[in-house]
């Protein structure tokens, strides 16, 4: 099956298989990183729950 869900964010053209996916892409555009590193000094932050497992995973 081909990609049927296209970001409409100005200047992306990224597609998707799956809604879901679309939606979780289109919120990196409003540059929300709700998900910080306790144990990185400065500010480290994730927009994706996921990807901050990743990183507190080398800790």
């Amino acid at each position: 099956p081909s990609s049927r869900f296209i970001c409409l964010h100005p200047n992306c053209s990224k597609t998707f298989k799956r809604i879901e996916h679309m939606k979780r892409h289109f919120l990196t555009h409003a540059g929300e990183r709700p998900f910080r590193c306790i144990l990185c000094k400065g500010d480290k932050r994730f927009g994706r729950k996921d990807n901050y497992k990743e990183h507190y995973a080398t800790h």
